[in-house]
């Protein structure tokens, strides 16, 4: 069996730039979205008209797809996110097809079929996730 012995590694000149986690900027990026359609909408649930919401009962709610679905191009996208209750959000996960119907009635069909299209696109996670935070702070 062999010793090592008095083996040190060379200190590196060039010093490595670290990002930031991923689930940070995730983090507060949601924090942001939050913060927008809670200013910029009413607070009244938008699948069943329950409200004014406020507190653990003010949910922002992903429209007909579970966030867990969505890629990172539709995740935190302000056209999809709407003030919901916890009983339409949690119990009813989403209400999905009451928010697709809503959502058709206020925009069309077509802008429903572009958002499905857009759904199955890809972008680069990490940099769009740190691109969109920019651009909520200043909203």
């Amino acid at each position: 069996m062999l010793k090592r012995t008095g083996f040190k590694r060379k200190p590196n000149k060039l010093k490595k730039k670290s990002k930031t986690k991923i689930s940070t900027i995730q983090r507060q990026l949601w924090n942001e979205c939050k913060r927008i359609v809670r200013a910029t909408r009413e607070p009244y649930c938008y699948t069943c008209g329950k409200g004014p919401l406020e507190g653990a009962n003010y949910h922002t709610g992903h429209g007909p797809w579970p966030k867990s679905v969505l890629g990172a191009n539709l995740k935190y996208d302000l056209r999809i996110l709407e003030p919901q209750c916890f009983y339409c959000n949690i119990r009813c996960g989403g209400m999905g097809a009451e928010f697709y119907k809503r959502k058709v009635k206020e925009n069309g069909q077509q802008w429903m079929d572009d958002l499905e299209k857009e759904k199955q696109g890809t972008v680069k996670a990490y940099d769009h996730y740190v691109m969109l935070l920019a651009k909520y702070k200043e909203l």
